[in-house]
């Protein structure tokens, strides 16, 4: 009875909210000390002879038996439940074409982050992607920003930088305990990596990048800052490709050049 209401709670946990699922989870715990305290109490009164009456010994022990068994059971149905808890957040939270973070994996991490904690964002937008798109055709695109996002993932550190593509050719980097110095110089690194000639079957074409960079101060206001990177960019972008700029209360920073920008345009 334990490993069947355990089973029974176990079931759909995965896409169960999440103070649903730590009320499932709780009851879950519950349950199964129960049981195995009931089973470790039988065991005993049936090796002590203390058996309830008209009991057996064949009878207890069976039954003993049976209850290892449904456990058994239940822990590899709990290994599947949390199997398919990881594919669906898989699939939730990744982008099916870069396999970076989407746009529900980067409403997780607002979510999940500290309320005060200082970060960079960087809004990347691809130059002439549009135009290339529309010349080559979406295939050549989806390659651009395969290849794109491969590139990018070199720049993800598990806990300190996570990368994004929230639609289109725009992909966002978060970088946390990042000041503006540091932010520049990751801008940067990105920029000398993603601008650059990409084989696209027949096709070889040469892109660039522009980057907006802003940086947290107090407490995280997400589309505040998402809104001051993107207006970065789109600064960056107006006075010269392959460059970033840095949004700086209220202000756009004059962007910054990055060697052989000027064969992006």
């Amino acid at each position: 009875m334990t490993a069947y209401a355990i089973l029974r709670l176990s079931q759909n946990l995965a896409i169960k909210h999440q103070r649903a699922r730590a009320v499932r989870t709780s009851l879950i715990i519950l349950l199964a000390s129960s049981g195995l305290g009931g089973m470790h109490l039988l065991g005993r009164g049936a090796v002590t002879g203390l058996q309830p009456a008209g009991g057996s010994l064949f009878f207890a022990l069976a039954l003993y038996l049976l209850t290892l068994t449904l456990l058994l059971l239940l822990f590899t149905r709990a290994r599947q439940v949390l199997a398919e808890r990881d594919q669906l957040k898989e699939l939730a939270y990744r982008d099916s074409l870069t396999s970076l973070f989407n746009k529900n994996g980067m409403d997780h991490f607002w979510e999940h982050c500290k309320p005060n904690e200082q970060l960079a964002v960087l809004y990347l937008d691809l130059n002439r992607f549009k135009s290339i798109n529309d010349k080559l055709g979406h295939h050549a695109g989806d390659l651009l920003l395969q290849a794109v996002g491969g590139t990018l993932k070199q720049f993800s550190a598990k806990g300190k930088r996570h990368i994004f593509r929230i639609g289109g050719d725009e992909f966002v980097i978060i970088a946390k305990r990042c000041g503006r110095k540091e932010a520049e110089q990751l801008a940067l690194r990105i920029l000398e990596k993603t601008t650059r000639n990409y084989q696209l079957e027949r096709h070889e074409l040469f892109v660039s990048a522009s980057i907006g960079i802003t940086i947290s101060h107090g407490r995280i206001d997400p589309a505040r800052l998402l809104k001051e990177a993107d207006s970065a960019m789109y600064h960056a972008k107006q006075l010269g490709r392959g460059r970033y700029a840095v949004h700086k209360q209220g202000n756009v920073i004059q962007p910054v050049n990055v060697l052989g920008s000027y064969r992006a345009n």
